[in-house]
């Protein structure tokens, strides 16, 4: 009885600790205001209409773990354990050429090696070289 009790008890804990962990490492996401195509937060600090990539805090940090459309502070970028999702596919399927340009030549792409090679064959396969990107 003491035995299964004791086995009992263990299951427990390792399931409460299986539980803790479950989905720790799952990829963040975008943010869903800047997936939606609306104008969430109505502002007048978008790049250029303010609706998903264009909205100036989708434009810099579109995951959901980070303030949507509202700027999310440069201290607060990044903290996350998770993985995150590329940031040149969300310029590329939200914002398409002009965004992926901007972000080219904001040097946003330059911390992340993979991804700017991402955008560079992603730009050369639209025939588009790089120094065409718009300043």
């Amino acid at each position: 009885m003491n035995n299964a009790r004791n086995g009992l008890i263990l299951a427990l804990i390792l399931g409460l600790i299986a539980t803790a962990f479950t989905g720790v490492n799952s990829p963040l996401g975008y943010s869903s205001e800047c997936t939606d195509g609306i104008d969430n937060d109505q502002d007048s600090g978008s790049i250029s209409g303010g609706i998903d990539g264009d909205d100036a805090g989708c434009f810099y940090y579109p995951f959901n773990d980070g303030n949507g459309e509202e700027t999310t502070p440069i201290g607060e970028r990044y903290n996350s354990i998770r993985d995150y999702p590329s940031l040149f596919e969300y310029h590329r399927d939200y914002g398409g050429f002009p965004k992926v340009c901007d972000a080219y030549s904001f040097g946003l792409y330059d911390s992340d090696p993979l991804e700017k090679i991402e955008a560079n064959t992603w730009l050369d396969s639209q025939g588009i070289p790089r120094l065409n990107c718009p300043p």
